[in-house]
């Protein structure tokens, strides 16, 4: 007897955490980006066998990805941050709301941090990101430096930014 059926997908990320944060509230207290995306990290790394590595990493990955968003400047509403956990990995998934010229907007800047050509851009283009550096400069490091994947879903008027950033 034969099926038809297709395997199994690999079980999705054990949630972690969700957190919601008003746009507004963004831009009023950009001050406290950083402190967000440490309370972040260390809740997430709290259980790991070295939370304070991880903590680092990814306080230092949600940062810049919040002050990529920051910089975007999406409309009014809500930026959703969801974190969960694979056996390998930590994925962030940071979802912003979006008009078509920021949908747009994230489309191209993602598309030139492709993990293939991103470590040969960032060596080709070191000297000019320093002088006068891309929008999506923090992005390219995590790719080209750091091994983060980094993907764009969209939908019903959202971007959803997606980070997957390696345990340990």
């Amino acid at each position: 007897m034969t099926s038809d059926l297709a395997p199994p997908s690999p079980p999705g990320p054990s949630p972690i955490l969700t957190l919601r944060i008003s746009v507004r509230g963004l831009y009023d207290s950009w001050t406290h980006c950083q402190r967000l995306a440490d309370y972040i990290a260390r809740f997430v790394a709290s259980d790991r066998f070295d939370p304070e590595q991880l903590t680092t990493r990814l306080s230092t990955y949600l940062n810049e990805v919040l002050e990529y968003v920051f910089r975007a400047r999406p409309s009014e509403g809500e930026i959703v941050v969801e974190v969960g956990r694979t056996d390998e990995h930590v994925i962030a998934e940071l979802t912003i709301p979006t008009d078509e010229a920021l949908a747009q907007r994230l489309r191209d800047d993602l598309g030139r941090v492709a993990p293939a050509d991103a470590r040969a851009r960032y060596e080709a283009e070191f000297e000019s990101m320093i002088l006068r550096p891309p929008a999506e400069v923090g992005l390219l490091e995590l790719v080209a430096l750091h091994g983060v994947e980094l993907a764009l879903r969209e939908g019903d008027g959202a971007g959803v930014i997606v980070l997957t950033v390696p345990h340990e």
